[in-house]
């Protein structure tokens, strides 16, 4: 028999503590291990475990087969199929679907309940003919309806869902789920998915995470959730439909187009257009608006019309420079910058919200001159001071927390932290000049950052995992002061009427939980290190004592011109302002 090129087989020791019957199942984390399949799909194993050079299938998994994904190979999982009558059953389980959606493109996304309050459940398998799939996203909730049913008092989460993809896929056909439990138990049941669009799939998904229960911390537990497999398989699932959605931007022009300009300005629009032609009356009616242009980005394909009737009016009334981007749906705020971006006719983006309008006529003429009169490192990338319609502050730079949060489970309680974002000042009154002084920070917020345009292709725009919008702001900061550019705060002044220029819905609120999640993952250690609180460690930060009373200027202390020697991964929370 040929030995399988895959085999090391040089193992040398015991087998490890557990030993395993054949034709049981094993818990592996939330991956099922039936022996015998193993064994079948991989017989070149057989002699090796017959003359005692392998312990048992069950080693050979664990020390060579899982990074070598041999649990995914197509002929383990039709062993694995095939061996389910030998599999010992020793009493039914509680264990119902009600929700089973897929994607034409192979997403499948189940909601269910279990009462395995006994012994707990390890793995779901989806089946469909000779094709199989090992969950990775087994993520678990509250079920309130269950526990009345079951009169179970102990907050144990019986309810549970993932997300997987599935690859080749019939969405014709049905499909068989079959759960797995620790002490070798399963059960399983056909179910025929409803067939539905991605970008449908998405919206369903977002919409139930924001809606689930859990026995802590409702932002801990559903962020811990996600770390399990489902938040990855949500990010997969999101980029394929912003990455789609992207490629075919469709620009239109308004206004002088043969010329490059100082600036470009970007707004992304998402549901609402009522302050397009206000934003483009007070922008462009101020001294140097002539040497900018406009490019409105929208994730909304249905305003496609009434924004071409918009811009023409626009074009005639104020003869001013606009690209029109229209996307076919919503990418998202982060790919949505990205792809206007492409458009710009200028070396200087900025980034502006909707909502956001210049409190000074002159506002072009003062940021050409931050521009020319302020040190190139503080003006590669920095925001501006945002005020509410009242007068108070909004806006005056953005800081890090922790937030500290119990995970409640039935193997015990715990303490877990996750990162929130903050603002200086915010409510602060008109006039108080403290929390508006110029000096480093450690973000700003995306409703106002400008940019050189070649240092936000460099650092990779806008990050395009994160869902909708929240969080891209506060990430593209951090990927700019790790390589030694922090942004800065510099004296420009804008309204901003928060969160009025856009549409929110259920769906956002479980893509902000997403991006808390993934901001926490990705920036959560160096934050812990140097950047938490209002006055952080980082040496690259020049944040004043905004605790004290009065508006007399802080004075600045010195930091070094470079950050070498800071890398490191992050973790963080709470959201911004882009709530796209």
């Amino acid at each position: 028999m040929a030995k399988d090129p895959f085999d090391a087989l040089m193992f040398g020791g015991g087998a490890p503590g557990a030993s395993v019957i054949e034709g049981t199942v094993a818990p592996i984390g939330i991956v099922e291990f039936c022996e015998q399949a193993y064994l079948e799909a991989y017989p070149a194993l057989k002699p090796a475990i017959a003359d005692g050079t392998l312990p048992s299938a069950l080693y050979h998994y664990l020390r060579n087969g899982a990074k070598e994904g041999r649990l995914s190979n197509p002929e383990y999982i039709r062993h694995l199929a095939g061996n389910v009558e030998e599999l010992p059953a020793h009493g039914a389980m509680s264990f119902s679907v009600d929700v089973a959606i897929a994607s034409g493109s192979g997403t499948l996304f189940v909601v269910g309940w279990t009462d395995d309050r006994e012994t707990a459940l390890t793995s779901i398998s989806a089946i469909q003919g000779a094709e199989g799939w090992n969950t990775r996203g087994l993520a678990r909730c509250r079920r309130v309806d269950v526990d009345e049913v079951l009169q179970s008092q102990t907050g144990h989460s019986h309810g549970f869902w993932f997300v997987h993809r599935l690859g080749k896929f019939n969405p014709q056909a049905g499909m068989m789920l079959r759960a797995r439990f620790a002490d070798g138990r399963f059960t399983q049941m056909d179910i025929k998915p409803r067939i539905v669009t991605n970008i449908d799939l998405r919206e369903i998904i977002l919409g139930h995470f924001a809606s689930l229960q859990y026995a802590g911390n409702r932002d801990i537990e559903a962020v811990q959730e996600l770390s399990h497999g489902a938040g990855d398989e949500l990010l997969l699932l999101n980029r394929s439909i912003s990455d789609t959605i992207t490629k075919t931007a469709h620009a239109e022009y308004y206004g002088p187009r043969d010329r490059r300009f100082k600036a470009s300005y970007i707004v992304c629009l998402f549901g609402k257009i009522e302050y397009f032609f206000l934003q483009n009356a007070l922008f462009y009616s101020g001294s140097g608006a002539e040497d900018v242009e406009f490019i409105y980005v929208s994730n909304s394909p249905e305003l496609a019309d009434p924004l071409q009737k918009e811009a023409r009016i626009a074009e005639q009334v104020y003869g001013l420079s606009l690209i029109l981007v229209t996307l076919s749906g919503n990418a998202g705020f982060g790919a949505a910058n990205n792809a206007a971006a492409r458009f710009a006719r200028s070396d200087r983006l900025v980034i502006i919200n909707p909502d956001v309008f210049p409190q000074e006529n002159d506002w072009a003429i003062r940021h050409e001159q931050v521009l020319l009169t302020k040190p190139a490192r503080q003006t590669k990338i920095f925001g501006a001071p945002l005020y509410y319609d009242d007068g108070s502050l909004m806006h005056g730079g953005m800081y890090f927390d922790i937030d500290r949060g119990l995970s409640v489970k039935a193997s015990g309680t715990k303490v877990s932290k996750i990162i929130r974002v903050e603002h200086y000042g915010k409510g602060a009154p008109q006039g108080s000049s403290r929390y508006t002084t110029e000096r480093a920070v450690p973000a700003v917020t995306g409703a106002f950052i400008s940019i050189e345009r070649s240092w936000f292709e460099e650092l990779g725009g806008f990050t395009e995992d994160y869902v909708f919008g929240h969080y891209e702001d506060a990430d593209l900061c951090l990927k700019s002061l790790i390589r030694g550019v922090p942004v800065w705060l510099l004296d420009i002044r804008f309204w901003h009427l928060e969160g009025k220029g856009s549409v929110r819905r259920p769906p956002h609120e479980g893509g902000s939980l997403v991006n808390r999640w993934l901001f926490t993952r990705t920036w959560g250690s160096v934050i812990e290190e140097t950047l938490v609180g209002r006055h952080p460690a980082h040496p690259l930060l020049a944040v004043p004592d905004v605790s004290t009373t009065g508006n007399n200027t802080v004075a600045m202390v010195n930091v070094p011109a470079d950050a070498s020697g800071i890398t490191a991964e992050i973790m963080a929370s709470e959201a911004d302002e882009n709530a796209i």
